[in-house]
């Protein structure tokens, strides 16, 4: 008999195999995960047999989804949030049920299979990967994107959904000591669970918005970067076993706290700091995935396993594009929403493991199920490039096609609008996708539109001096507008509809001329950028670190050159009894060196400086 590897080394070969795996992938140009789940099918206990027990990685391996879940909300807010509600309950809670019912009753009636295990094979199946979608998601920085938002939504309430199927598997199992389904004992368990996992939210909510700030605003102060890392650490972890506590899944937890620290000022070092240990643990997590397929019980069975998983991938995507044209999505982002829950999803191992301790369903049904949804999480990177694939095809076809729904933007709240996606408004709109933060964009140029639509953008065919379109886009619940266009008459009449429509946006445009910035302040401008003057700057600094100069000397002179150009304007404006465009102070002439209070607030638009 082979001796059982200790823990230590199993993880050992787990990162040599991941670290060879990533190192090929460069090569035949494939997702990460793919080369995680290669990984994991060849060392694992149906490939070479290197590591057999994968129960023992498992443990730790589900820590990279905690991280995954803590990191999606750090790049998240409280109020982005509430906005998908209507996604999160509504679309989440339909996806769900429907499709568990829809597998549920073709298991029973169709494949022959008791009632419990009808119901564990239709809820766990009904559930996708949430590891896999985001990691898909992000690689492809679809993450904002209309499709993006409904499907992490699904997901969102899919991790809720978990904990009630976990506590339905010992309720209908005929082991149990209630004798098999009893109503009043499901609906007890429920409502304990509900209470639970309301104390345990709350609790998260609470405590983490009265001491998190606090406690890291002193190890900051501290100055300690390892004391900053443990801190993190004590957080994610911390959260995550008191949810689970609760019965409900670690990544939730995780997830609330970062939802939390992403409203203090320390996110970015947080996200920085946890950055090696997500992306460790979650390969680690993608390759236990991959060890549970085996691939000798494929070829055994391989026109049963490719039936299911052609009925699992078609079945789910017919059922979420209807789902989704119910709640305002579009056809295509409907497929892509419906092509990225296609696949089973992490949680369906444990559902289906559980249901097979309690005498549900036999150990050889539950094997080629796992075989199936692990085939199925490995799709899915090449099902999202499908999705891309359809959208290219026919969404661009019409023009139609381009112009904004009401209805695909309802959920946003807060976010930015983009008036122009040519250079500028391009370069606006990918450093807010880095960010996450949600955004919409409008062109006339059907081309432009159609090149951001090939990056998954939510970009428009429209006119953004009309009220009717800026009113399609959610103006009235935008918090400010970029403005780009190509003409000083369409910034003009853009500037104008937003102060007269949608008086609470702040808009920031940029002027081709000192005369056109005072007109566009005078329309209700919040701050005008010159169009020329920081260019100009920055080629000017290039020049002199060419001729040598010191950094700091390079700064101070374009520094000083910036001050004597902008206090020169608002003396000329002031000579002209004029107000002063370009968004900068119309109290001084000079200016003043920011103060302790100027800078307590990051929130605050300061005058005097570039927007």
């Amino acid at each position: 008999m082979r001796k059982k590897l200790p823990f230590s080394m199993c993880c050992g070969y787990c990162l040599q195999a991941s670290y060879s795996c990533l190192y090929f992938r460069k090569f035949l140009a494939v997702t990460p995960v793919l080369g995680y789940l290669a990984a994991g099918i060849l060392i694992g206990p149906y490939g070479l047999s290197i590591i057999r027990n994968v129960h023992g990685t498992k443990a730790i391996a589900e820590f990279g989804v905690v991280f995954l879940l803590f990191n999606i909300g750090l790049e998240l807010s409280v109020e982005r949030l509430s906005s998908m509600k209507k996604y999160v309950f509504g679309l989440g809670s339909a996806q769900v049920l429907v499709t568990a019912a829809v597998v549920g009753l073709i298991t029973h009636y169709v494949a022959g299979q008791a009632g419990p295990a009808a119901i564990v094979i239709g809820n766990g199946l009904a559930l996708s990967s949430t590891a896999v979608v985001l990691q898909v998601l992000q690689e492809r920085g679809e993450s904002t994107s209309r499709h993006g938002r409904a499907t992490f939504s699904v997901l969102l309430f899919q991790d809720l959904a978990v904990v009630v199927l976990l506590i339905l598997i010992p309720l209908i199992s005929p082991n149990s000591s209630k004798g098999g389904i009893g109503f009043q004992a499901i609906a007890e368990a429920l409502g304990l669970a509900a209470i639970k996992a309301a104390v345990a939210i709350t609790a998260i909510i609470a405590g983490g918005r009265l001491l998190l700030r606090p406690i890291y605003k002193q190890i900051a102060e501290n100055r300690n970067a390892e004391i900053f890392s443990a801190n993190t650490l004590l957080v994610i972890l911390g959260t995550s076993l008191l949810t689970a506590r609760a019965g409900l899944s670690m990544a939730l937890g995780a997830f609330l706290a970062g939802l939390l620290l992403a409203e203090t000022e320390f996110s970015l070092q947080v996200e920085s700091d946890i950055a090696p240990y997500r992306g460790l643990l979650l390969g680690l997590f993608f390759m236990t995935v991959g060890m549970s397929i085996d691939p000798k019980l494929l070829l055994a069975n391989f026109p049963v396993i490719m039936g299911t998983l052609g009925l699992l991938l078609v079945g789910k995507t017919i059922l979420v594009v209807i789902i989704g044209k119910l709640f305002g999505i579009s056809i295509i982002s409907a497929v892509r929403v419906g092509l990225l829950l296609a696949p089973g999803g992490e949680f369906a191992f444990v559902a289906f493991g559980e249901a097979v301790n309690q005498g549900i369903m036999t150990p050889q049904l539950s094997s080629l199920l796992f075989l199936v949804v692990g085939i199925s999480m490995a799709l899915t990177p090449w099902l999202a490039a499908g999705g891309q694939l359809i959208a290219s095809r026919f969404e661009l076809q019409d023009v139609r096609s381009l112009l904004p729904v009401e209805s695909e933007t309802d959920d946003l709240q807060g976010h930015i609008i983009i008036c122009g996606f040519g250079r500028i408004g391009q370069i606006i709109a990918q450093l807010l996708s880095e960010r996450l933060i949600p955004f919409v964009a409008l062109d006339v140029s059907s081309d432009r539109v159609a090149i951001g639509r090939s990056l998954d953008l939510p970009v428009y065919f429209g006119d953004a001096g009309s009220r009717e379109v800026l009113h399609k886009i959610g103006a009235d619940r935008a918090c400010a507008a970029a403005i780009a266009l190509d003409t000083p008459g369409a910034n003009y009449r853009c500037v104008w509809a937003l102060s007269k429509y949608f008086p609470n946006i702040k808009t920031f445009v940029r002027a081709h001329d000192v005369d056109h910035g005072l007109n566009l302040e005078k329309a209700g401008a919040t701050a005008v950028v010159p169009e020329t003057l920081e260019p100009s700057l920055q080629l000017a600094a290039a020049v002199l670190a060419q001729a040598k100069l010191p950094t700091s000397e390079i700064a101070t002179t374009i520094n000083e050159f910036r001050s004597r150009h902008l206090s020169e304007l608002a003396e000329l404006c002031e000579a002209s009894g004029s107000s002063l465009g370009y968004g900068f102070s119309r109290s001084t002439s000079k200016p003043k060196p920011p103060s302790p209070s100027d800078t307590s607030d990051d929130n605050q638009i300061i005058e005097g400086t570039l927007a």
